[in-house]
């Protein structure tokens, strides 16, 4: 099964603060038009921007809107209402989470019953332990690591590190996406590991984009991965 490709809009947030008129509505329909298939959005845009609302993704012609937080922020999700279909907890600077316990705890008393969880960590058997005694949906690991390994073992030894993880998630009913750059060298490899169904190959979509637009970023990104 080829993963669904979401398009993680942070890097546009950033690009806005250059280019005032880049609508990051747009870039979502464009994405979509493409294939991409879920829409990340941080919860930073909704609180430092008056022109973006949750309501704002949550409609028609969309697919999956999801927001990414980090832990410490997670007391802003309540003020999103219902309109996130699901909500990313990342650690600061949107690394992983290193007391996954604490986090699942918190998140259980601030994000909605009907919204889904997903939580950014080591692919460790430990964290894949502590997330299956939550109530957690979906477990998120990074790519970073392997996108930039120092030699081809390293990264050989860091996607075993995935997929493994990705097993075990798989067999405590955890959901599994990958979240980071891959280049143009891991889709391939990535595209055809067990139980991924989900990337978010952030920023590559964003550098695609600038010489393809975004439906063929998407389209793209979609053959690399087969």
């Amino acid at each position: 099964m080829i993963p669904r490709i979401g398009l993680d809009l942070e890097p546009g947030v950033q690009i806005a603060r250059v280019i005032p008129d880049l609508d990051l509505l747009d870039v979502a329909y464009g994405a979509v038009r493409g294939g991409a298939q879920i829409i990340l959005l941080p919860v930073s845009v909704f609180v430092t921007s008056t022109s973006y609302t949750p309501d704002l993704f949550n409609r028609p012609g969309l697919p999956v809107f999801a927001v990414k937080t980090e832990e410490d922020d997670l007391d802003r999700v309540p003020g999103l209402g219902v309109a996130p279909d699901r909500v990313v907890i990342t650690g600061p600077r949107g690394g992983t989470i290193s007391d996954v316990a604490r986090v699942a705890d918190v998140s259980q008393r601030v994000i909605g019953a009907n919204q889904e969880i997903g939580v950014l960590v080591a692919p460790e058997p430990s964290a894949i332990k502590e997330l299956s005694r939550a109530r957690v949906q979906w477990v998120y690991f990074s790519t970073e690591n392997v996108y930039h390994a120092a030699n081809r073992e390293e990264a050989e030894a860091e996607m075993g590190r995935i997929a493994s993880a990705a097993l075990a998630a798989n067999r405590v009913n955890l959901r599994v996406a990958l979240y980071g750059p891959t280049g143009r060298h891991l889709p391939p490899t990535l595209g055809a590991m067990a139980h991924i169904e989900e990337i978010y190959p952030a920023p590559d979509l964003w550098a695609m984009a600038l010489r393809l637009g975004w439906e063929g970023a998407i389209s793209e990104y979609r053959f690399l991965l087969r």
